[in-house]
C-alpha cells in the first residue's frame, strides 16, 4: 500500500472530525436565541456547551512517546453549572475528546516493512467542573473519570497484510483553565489538561503495544456557549 493512502486516511478522518465539531457549533447556534440573558459580570451558571481545539503531546510511556508527535485534538464538552454563592459555580460535565495521531516518520519496527500506520485516541470522560468568576473573567478546574480508547492499524510484511490492535482502559483527566465571557451567552477559554490512560496490554509480537500509563499534556482554545 502506498504511503499516500496514509495521508488520504488521515485527511478524510480529520475532515470528518472537523465537520462533526462544526455541526455541534451550528446546533448550538440554533438554540441560542431561546437562551435567557445572563447578567453582565454574573456567575457562569446554567447549561454549557464547549468546543475545544487543541494540541496534545505525549509526556509518558516510552512506546507511545516514540510513536506520537504533538497531535491535533478535537472535543465536545457539555454540562450544567449550579451557583454556590457569589461567583462560584459547580456542576457535572461530560467531555468527549478525539485525536488522530501525528505519527513519527521513523516509527518502523523490526524489518521495516510496516507502513501506513494509523493511531487514534478517543476519550469519554464524566466528572465535575468548578468555576470562580471575577467579573466577566473566570477560572475553572475540572476532574473526570471514564474510558480511554486507543486504536492502531498498519500494513505488515512485504505482502502488506492489514493488522490492527486496540485497547480500552480507565481514563482520568485533570485540568485547569481560564476564560472570559465576551457576551451574555458566549465566552472564550484556554484549557490545560493532563489526561492519563491506564493501559496494561502486553503483546510483544506486535510493533504497537499499549502497556503502560499514557499521559498527555493537552493545551486547547475553546468557544463556550452558556444557555
Amino acid at each position: 500500500m502506498a504511503r499516500g493512502t496514509q495521508v488520504g486516511r488521515r485527511t478524510r478522518a480529520s475532515g470528518g472530525a472537523a465537520m462533526w465539531a462544526a455541526l455541534a457549533v451550528a446546533g448550538a447556534m440554533v438554540v441560542i436565541p431561546a437562551a435567557p440573558a445572563r447578567a453582565q459580570g454574573g456567575p457562569v451558571e446554567g447549561f454549557f456547551l464547549e468546543v475545544p481545539v487543541g494540541l496534545g503531546a505525549p509526556i509518558a510511556e516510552g512506546g507511545y512517546e516514540r510513536l506520537y508527535d504533538p497531535s491535533l485534538w478535537l472535543g465536545l464538552n457539555l454540562g450544567y453549572l449550579f451557583a454556590l454563592g457569589g461567583q462560584v459555580t459547580i456542576g457535572p460535565a461530560l467531555d468527549v475528546q478525539y485525536s488522530i495521531g501525528n505519527v513519527e516518520n521513523d516509527w518502523h519496527h523490526g524489518d521495516g516493512y510496516e507502513d501506513d500506520l494509523y493511531l487514534g485516541r478517543l476519550r469519554l470522560i464524566g466528572g465535575a467542573r468548578l468555576t470562580v468568576g471575577f467579573g466577566s473573567a473566570f477560572l475553572l478546574m475540572r476532574l473526570g473519570l471514564g474510558l480511554d480508547y486507543v486504536h492502531a492499524s498498519w500494513d505488515e510484511s512485504v505482502y502488506r497484510d492489514d493488522e490492527d490492535d486496540s485497547d480500552v482502559a480507565l481514563g482520568i483527566v485533570t485540568g485547569l483553565g481560564m476564560g472570559y465571557m465576551v457576551a451574555d451567552w458566549i465566552g472564550i477559554e484556554f484549557l490545560l489538561d493532563f489526561p492519563v490512560g491506564f493501559h496494561d496490554e502486553d503483546r510483544d509480537d506486535d510493533p504497537i503495544d499499549w502497556d503502560d500509563e499514557m499521559i498527555d499534556l493537552l493545551a486547547s482554545l475553546a468557544v463556550t456557549f452558556v444557555l
